[in-house]
C-alpha cells in the first residue's frame, strides 16, 4: 500500500478539487511534485510514520484560496512551481486532519539519470508535436515531454528515485525498446536490458547511486471530522 491511490486533482482558479489520500495530499503540500510527487515519495520511502489510513483512505477536497491570493494553472501545480498552494494544502492538513510532520534527510539507494560518453541522442519536439506518453513492461515512449518525465517513468519501472542529473532542458521525444526490469524473463528476451537501451538508444546513463534525499516523518495525524 503506497498511499499514491486517488484522482488527478482540479486545479481552477482559485479552486482546489481532488479525491485522495491525506498521503498523497501531503506529498503535493511539502514540495514533491518536482520530483513527480507521489510516486518518488513512495520509491524511496520518503515519508514515514503515521497510522495506515493516512494511506488507505481517500478523502473529497474542495478548497477555496483566499480572495487575492496568487493562482495557479494545473500544469504549474503539478510541476511543483505553485508555492502558494502548497501553503494551502499544509495548512489545510494542518487544521483538518491536525498533521504535524517532521523534517529529516534520508541516504536513499537509487539512480542517477546523466549524458552518456557521446553526448545524448534525443531528439528535440517539433512545436507540432502533441504531448504523449506511453508505458509498457518492455517500452517507454514519450513525445514533448521534459527529462523529469522520462525520469518520472524509469521511477515507475525501477520503483526506485531517479535523479535527473543530465543538465537537459527542453522538451524531447523518444522510444526505449528493452528487455522487461525483471531478471526471471529479461534474460530469455533477446532485447537489451534497461541499463543498455538507455546508453544505446537515448545517449544517457542510469548510474547506481546514494542520494540524500528530503524526507518526512508524520509525528500526528487524525481523520478530519465531516463538514
Amino acid at each position: 500500500m503506497n498511499g499514491c491511490d486517488g484522482s488527478f486533482p482540479r486545479v481552477d482558479g482559485n479552486r482546489f478539487v481532488v479525491s485522495t489520500t491525506a498521503f498523497a495530499l501531503i506529498t503535493w503540500a511539502y514540495g514533491y511534485n518536482k520530483v513527480w510527487g507521489c510516486a518518488f515519495t513512495s520509491s524511496g520511502d520518503l515519508i514515514t510514520g503515521g497510522p495506515p489510513w493516512v494511506r488507505a483512505e481517500r478523502f473529497e477536497v474542495q478548497a477555496l484560496a483566499p480572495e487575492g491570493a496568487t493562482t495557479y494553472t494545473l500544469d504549474q501545480f503539478m510541476k511543483g512551481n505553485a508555492p502558494g498552494l502548497e501553503k494551502m494544502l499544509q495548512l489545510l492538513l494542518a487544521d483538518r486532519f491536525k498533521l504535524e510532520v517532521r523534517h529529516v534527510t534520508k541516504e536513499v539507494p537509487g539512480y542517477a539519470l546523466v549524458p552518456a560518453k557521446g553526448g545524448p541522442k534525443l531528439k528535440a519536439s517539433a512545436g507540432d508535436d502533441q504531448p504523449a506518453m506511453g508505458m509498457r513492461p518492455n517500452k517507454l515512449v514519450g513525445r514533448k515531454m521534459e527529462i523529469r518525465d522520462l525520469a518520472f517513468m524509469l521511477v515507475m519501472i525501477t520503483h526506485r528515485p531517479v535523479i535527473d542529473r543530465t543538465g537537459l532542458a527542453g522538451q524531447f521525444n523518444f522510444d526505449l525498446d528493452f528487455a522487461p526490469f525483471d531478471s526471471d524473463v529479461a534474460a530469455d528476451s533477446g532485447a537489451p536490458s534497461l541499463f543498455t537501451a538507455i546508453q544505446e538508444q537515448l545517449g544517457l546513463r542510469l548510474d547506481t547511486t546514494k542520494a540524500p534525499l528530503d524526507g518526512l516523518v508524520i509525528e500526528r495525524a487524525e481523520r478530519p471530522s465531516e463538514n
